[in-house]
């Protein structure tokens, strides 16, 4: 079926910086949507420059408390069995990153203890812990 002028595009080139569209105002449209991100930036509060904001503001002291601070407090409260200095370390930060903080630190310390030791972490973990060392199990494809 021959293309007849009813059944041509509007365009026949897909570039977009050449298309002419239908109509006398084609190319005020492409000036408006030119202009739209600096209409934007101007309606966006992070845009817009407030008259004092000259000198920049100084900046905020540190919020919170480190989590690995409120670990080491609170694992030597609970090794010097200080029950109000340990509620205390725990209430600076969540539960969830207060465990983070008590597992990283007993990590490090085992394996400190290990290296000093000379002896594997496993062992030293197992010892501390009142276990016996079992022997390493095979597994079943090995010789």
């Amino acid at each position: 079926m021959p293309i007849t002028d009813a059944n041509a595009p509007f365009f026949t080139d897909t570039s977009l910086s050449t298309v002419e569209m239908p109509g006398s105002r084609a190319r005020e449209r492409r000036r408006a949507v030119a202009r739209v991100p600096e209409r934007l930036r101007r309606l966006l509060p992070s845009g817009r420059k407030a008259p004092e904001a000259a000198a920049p503001a100084p900046p905020r002291p540190r919020q919170g408390h480190n989590l690995f601070e409120a670990a080491a407090e609170y694992m030597a409260a609970c090794a010097e069995d200080d029950p109000a200095r340990a509620e205390e370390a725990a209430s600076r930060v969540s539960p969830g990153m207060l465990s983070f903080g008590v597992n990283e630190l007993a990590c490090r310390a085992l394996i400190t203890l290990a290296r000093e030791r000379n002896q594997s972490p496993r062992t030293v973990a197992r010892a501390l812990l009142g276990l016996r060392d079992q022997p390493t199990a095979r597994r079943v494809g090995d010789a």
